[in-house]
């Protein structure tokens, strides 16, 4: 059997396409991995050569390191890895090369025979795959896969094959040591969340908003989130949907995340008798855009984020979100806004918010008119504003708010 790694090496995406500030990204990124792997047996987190290194005190929980290390974004791939010294390799390979040898990195060899006979499965065929960090090392890069292929073949009896091969041996050549590993667990990639500034989103209990959130936390943006629900209070909310929702979200935070509960009763009192059934659905959505900006504002977001997708429905059309927001002045990101549903659907089930998104829920929106209006102006909805005091239905919306915090576990 292979030996038991204590370490996990982990590749970051386009952190280290940054300049100056790179430094900043890994500072966070280093602090979401210790977050993540609280209770685990973490030694420590090294950066070695645009790699972080994971050292853990019991090989045995490598496994589930490396699978909760798959929820922190930023990180492109990792692995365990068998971590061989460079000064047994060197003295060794120095010495075969002036003794006019064939080198025989005995010790690479070895793991990575051993890795094989463990790791292989029901692979009819296998490739060795080696990189050189260290360009001083005296072997190319070809040689050092040829002598370890060899090696693997005259132990499993597994041919060689250069092209889609159904099982990879990976060398990795630092300057202190030489890393062998047989796997590649593929991460979200993206960048360290918090890294971006806090967005507040606006979150129903469907399937886009969860996806929208989940996409700009890949970004590094941490949200808060926003519910409006019906009735008169927090008591009278069928909220358990939604935090179920939020709570899957934060698998992927490093700290919890704020839910505001908002009640609409405040929107609903003044819209009757004031807001025609036609502009009632676009002028709740604005209801909800302008009290979230409130909250964003309250609460230090930078920006709002909601699950719009150009023409799915009626709000989203491009009169209507133009209309619908005319006047607030945090920006308002739409990250699902090119997406048809296939696609939002498809990202939902990936991220594992599918199965409680399609959970029955009546949502405010459900309850709006059937016939809204498609090109609503803007000018008209400042009129309906101030015709039904939407300010006022904000003021008390946001003073009858209650927050949650919402973790993972």
């Amino acid at each position: 059997m292979a030996q038991a790694t204590p370490i996990i090496a982990c590749t970051y995406a386009e952190i280290a396409l940054k300049g100056r500030n790179r430094k900043v990204f890994l500072r966070k990124l280093i602090n979401n991995i210790t977050i993540a792997l609280k209770g685990e047996p973490l030694e420590a987190v090294r950066h070695v050569e645009s790699r972080l290194m994971v050292h853990l005190t019991d090989p045995g929980r490598a496994l589930e390191v490396t699978r909760k290390l798959k929820n922190v974004f930023g990180l492109q791939w990792m692995s365990p890895v068998v971590s061989v010294p460079r000064d047994q390799i060197d003295d060794e390979l120095l010495e075969d090369l002036e003794a006019d040898r064939e080198p025989r990195l005995t010790e690479i060899c070895k793991v990575a025979t051993e890795l094989s006979a463990e790791n292989r499965g029901t692979a009819r065929n296998f490739k060795v795959e080696t990189r050189r960090s260290d360009r001083s090392f005296r072997l190319k890069s070809p040689e050092v896969s040829r002598l370890v292929g060899g090696a693997v073949f005259e132990a499993t009896g597994l041919p060689g094959k250069m092209s889609h091969p159904e099982f990879i041996v990976n060398v990795l050549v630092l300057k202190e040591n030489v890393l062998v590993f047989t796997g590649k667990e593929p991460a979200w990639g993206g960048l360290p969340f918090g890294s971006s500034g806090r967005s507040m989103v606006l979150l129903s209990g469907g399937i886009d908003s969860p996806v929208a959130a989940w996409l700009m936390m890949r970004r590094g943006s941490r949200p808060d989130f926003v519910h409006f629900y019906s009735g008169s209070n927090i008591e009278e909310a069928d909220v358990d949907k939604i935090k179920d929702l939020v709570k899957i979200l934060a698998r992927f935070a490093s700290v919890p995340l704020k839910l505001f509960l908002v009640p609409v009763v405040s929107y609903e009192m003044r819209a009757i008798g004031n807001i025609t059934d036609s502009y009632d659905m676009v002028m709740f959505r604005r209801f909800m855009v302008k009290t979230a900006a409130r909250l964003a504002w309250r609460n230090s977001c930078l920006g709002l984020v909601t699950g719009d997708s150009l023409g799915q429905v009626a709000s989203q059309t491009l009169h209507n979100l133009g209309a619908i927001s005319s006047d607030v002045e945090l920006p308002i990101l739409r990250p699902l806004i090119g997406m048809d549903k296939m696609e939002i659907t498809a990202w939902s089930k990936k991220i594992g918010a599918f199965a409680t998104s399609i959970l029955p829920y009546r949502d405010c929106c459900s309850i709006r008119s059937p016939k809204p209006v498609l090109t609503a102006r803007a000018r008209d909805l400042l009129q309906f504003s101030l015709k039904m005091d939407l300010e006022g239905a904000v003021r008390e919306a946001v003073d009858e708010t209650v927050m949650v915090a919402i973790t993972s576990e």
